[in-house]
């Protein structure tokens, strides 16, 4: 049994970032230097640590030919996450005011039990600048209680901001997110599966953008 776990553990990890979506605001935590994991496929993975956390934060920032509010748009659909967002199998929107939403999510996982959680999605959009914000953070309280067959999620926080690329051209997009998957994965190994999991997510979601619009 203990051989399979260090197999199992990165698909809860990498399922949780790639269906959460993701945030920290630079106000929830102090500010730690960022160090570089790697760059791959035109995505910038960094990784800090975060005090008083088994886990550490990780952040990827990547380029995007199309407009800030595109990849923006694309970002903030949430009713089609379902579509494309890997090991999501349920995506309800409890409250949408406009500018924030509050949806409970299942993720269905091979080999260990089922995840859920409830998260509140608020966005911050600057026309002035054409930067997008959307944060994401934990709202169990404003979803259904636990059920017992499904692992309560209770740490999500991350999220997005997408603006105009340093030279005017295209998009700077970065993802930054936090997530400790719950039961009982050791955090070296979530720590591990979190950068490559949230690069993934941020490719998937620059690729969505341009599939949307028509490959420009």
């Amino acid at each position: 049994m203990r051989r399979c776990r260090p197999r199992r553990a990165p698909r809860v990890v990498a399922a949780l970032i790639l269906a959460a979506g993701g945030l920290l605001t630079a106000a929830a935590i102090p500010a730690v230097e960022w160090e570089k994991l790697s760059e791959r496929d035109g995505a910038l993975v960094e990784r800090r640590v975060v005090p008083g956390s088994r886990i550490g934060e990780i952040r990827v920032t990547a380029h995007s030919p199309l407009a800030p509010v595109a990849v923006f748009e694309t970002i903030w659909k949430h009713q089609e996450y379902l579509e494309f967002v890997p090991f999501l199998k349920r995506l309800k929107l409890l409250s949408d005011t406009g500018d924030e939403r509050v949806a409970y999510e299942q993720l269905a996982l091979p080999f260990v039990r089922d995840r859920d959680y409830t998260v509140r999605f608020r966005r911050r959009v600057d026309p002035a600048t054409h930067r997008y914000e959307i944060s994401i953070d934990s709202a169990n309280d404003a979803g259904p209680p636990p059920d017992g067959s499904h692992v309560r999620v209770t740490t999500i926080r991350g999220g997005w901001t997408t603006e105009p690329g340093p030279d005017g051209k295209g998009s700077l997009v970065r993802y930054e997110m936090k997530s400790d998957p719950g039961g009982r994965i050791p955090a070296w190994l979530a720590d591990r599966t979190m950068r490559h999991a949230a690069a993934d997510l941020v490719r998937a979601m620059l690729k969505r953008a341009l599939e949307k619009n028509g490959g420009k």
